[in-house]
């Protein structure tokens, strides 16, 4: 029979156990695990030959004696890494990685970053995927405007354009300027000598990586660090190539040596400028 002893030592033995598991969880929910953290917001500018980029004007030329105007300037930038002095590189995540910009339009021009928050730290350098990689340019990724209309035919090799900058163009021969795409995605290698889409017979991935020229910063908790882009769109036209739109008639949409070039000229066209902010009310 159970004697009235062992009665008592199970109910003591019963009320530990409650008590025990009772302050595990006061423990875990009291103590949490927290890092400083800084934030960051990118800051996307345009400019040609120094200063602010004029849209719809016949104002710019390049070192071959092309004049031109720019109408339209949409792209897509990805794959945002902040890298560490002590070697641990953080790729944002936020909109899965991927931030859509169109020069025209001002909301798309800033990217107030919320996912991850950065450590806090000394950061060297931070770079960017110029379009879209592989596993992210999808097509039907983007189901609503203003992303889905950058769309690339699936014919070309599907997905999206990395960049759509339509232009229009003279020099001293042309009476009238002609029209004329520059435009970035992924490009065709054909069997034959004419850009016929029957003749595909592969596909180049023309997206790059660019690390920005003197983008370390530091980030602490407390401060927001600006992070400002901008395109200086001549090194388009005048980097590694120079570049002639007389060579590529309507543009280079389906010219994998004319998009190659491009791209060649695209690792330089980008610089940025940082600002520490510091935030209000904190140390």
């Amino acid at each position: 029979m159970e004697t009235a002893k062992t009665k008592t030592f199970i109910s003591i033995l019963l009320v530990t156990a409650l008590f025990m598991s009772s302050c595990r969880k006061n423990e875990i929910n009291l103590v949490p695990l927290t890092h400083p953290a800084g934030k960051v917001i990118l800051v996307f500018e345009h400019f040609a030959d120094g200063k602010p980029l004029l849209f719809d004007t016949l104002l710019y030329s390049t070192s071959l004696g092309n004049r031109y105007r720019v109408s339209d300037l949409q792209y897509f930038l990805s794959d945002i890494v902040f890298h560490s002095s002590g070697g641990t590189n953080y790729t944002i995540t936020d909109n899965d990685s991927i931030h859509y910009i169109d020069a025209r339009e001002k909301p798309t021009l800033e990217w107030d970053i919320k996912n991850p928050e950065l450590p806090a730290g000394n950061y060297d350098s931070v770079s960017f995927t110029f379009g879209l990689n592989e596993k992210a340019n999808r097509s039907n990724r983007f189901p609503n405007p203003p992303e889905r209309d950058m769309f690339w035919p699936d014919i070309l090799g599907g997905g999206y354009h990395y960049m759509k900058m339509n232009l229009e163009w003279k020099n001293d021969t042309l009476q009238e300027p002609l029209p004329f795409m520059f435009h970035l995605g992924i490009g065709q290698i054909y069997s034959g000598t004419t850009h016929d889409p029957d003749s595909i017979t592969g596909f180049v991935q023309n997206y790059f990586t660019v690390t920005l020229p003197g983008s370390g910063l530091p980030v602490k908790e407390g401060v927001t660090c600006i992070v400002t882009i901008q395109m200086n769109i001549e090194r388009w036209f005048d980097g590694e190539n120079a570049f002639d739109f007389s060579a590529y008639p309507m543009g280079i949409m389906q010219d994998q040596d004319g998009m190659h070039k491009a791209c060649l000229n695209g690792r330089k066209v980008f610089t940025c400028r940082v600002d520490i902010v510091q935030v209000k009310g904190r140390n």
